[in-house]
């Protein structure tokens, strides 16, 4: 493989089986020019795959337009994704205006979130894939188009086809290829290299060391990221710019993450176990946001400094940890 395209694969991390699976689909999607379909749930990457079957292809020479279906309205559809000619409506640009997909002519075209593409849209969608060719608004004839499309969905298409919300015809043309991403809790073991890699590209960008605390990647592990890696990305990046120092501690996670930890609550802690454990990662939060400074904490916290003292004995705490 070039240097260039094994430099890009190299920005796709991950070695889970369930993941690898995806990826090696991609890697042979990229080998041809079938339609390519990826499901799977909002912030699981799809956007990523989409984009390594174009650079591994014979098209990453050419144009890779993505446009987002969802974002777009019903009445600009047809003129965004096929262009206009000049004259064919009133506020249209003198000279006309090239679509998407004349645009990406020899290259890759993203179609992401398909399932808000109208219906009407979905039928010159579908010559498209047929023919090869689309009619600008106002065109007298069809213009030939070499593109490849990849499709990109969280909705469940089956059952959009059932409700008559979604062309069976089309599902087929664009489903030649059927790529499903996991979610990253099925994929725990990428979890920290992904985190790991967002983390060393911060540090390139803005020539910093910052790393992790040991303790902080226990609490990334045993998180559910329910907003999968999008969510993960973004608790990256907010605990990075809140460090003053070279270290992601525990106190710079959001709250969710620390009362979603894991490890040590199990269905068999008792109630009082429990909230011990809650009260425990509050106060080291509020000792870490006061740079450990026990008079500060305790009026935060709203307890006499006397009690917080007791409860520092009570839960171990380790002031020169804070």
């Amino acid at each position: 493989m070039e240097k260039n395209k094994q430099n890009k694969l190299d920005y796709v991390i991950g070695t889970s089986p369930n993941f690898l699976e995806a990826k090696t689909k991609a890697l042979k999607a990229a080998k041809n020019s079938f339609s390519v379909l990826i499901t799977g749930e909002t912030g699981t990457g799809k956007e990523v795959i989409a984009d390594l079957i174009h650079w591994v292809s014979d098209r990453a020479d050419y144009p890779f337009i993505k446009i987002n279906c969802a974002a777009i309205p019903p009445e600009l559809f047809e003129s965004e994704l096929f262009g206009y000619e000049k004259g064919a409506f009133t506020g249209a640009v003198k000279e006309g205006k090239k679509g998407k997909f004349e645009l990406a002519h020899k290259g890759t075209i993203l179609l992401d979130e398909i399932g808000d593409l109208p219906l009407n849209m979905q039928t010159k969608l579908l010559r498209v894939l047929q023919d090869g060719i689309i009619e600008p608004v106002g065109a007298v004839k069809p213009i030939p188009v070499d593109v490849r499309i990849i499709a990109a969905t969280n909705a469940n298409l089956e059952e959009m086809i059932e409700k008559k919300l979604f062309r069976q015809d089309l599902y087929y043309r664009l489903n030649e290829i059927r790529i499903f991403l996991p979610r990253l809790s099925e994929r725990k073991s990428d979890i920290i290299p992904i985190a790991q890699h967002v983390l060393n590209k911060l540090n390139w960008e803005f020539e910093t060391e910052v790393s992790f605390a040991p303790e902080v990647l226990e609490y990334l592990l045993n998180y559910d990221w329910p907003g999968n890696i999008r969510e993960l990305n973004n608790v990256v990046k907010s605990a990075y710019f809140q460090v003053d120092e070279k270290t992601i501690e525990v106190a710079h996670l959001p709250e969710n993450i620390l009362l979603a930890q894991a490890n040590p609550i199990s269905i068999d802690n008792t109630l009082e176990e429990y909230l011990n454990l809650c009260e425990k990662r509050f106060i080291i939060k509020t000792l870490k946001k006061n740079r450990g400074n026990r008079t500060k904490t305790a009026k935060s916290l709203g307890i006499h400094r006397s009690n917080l003292y007791k409860k520092i004995d009570k839960y171990n705490i380790n002031i020169n940890d804070i």
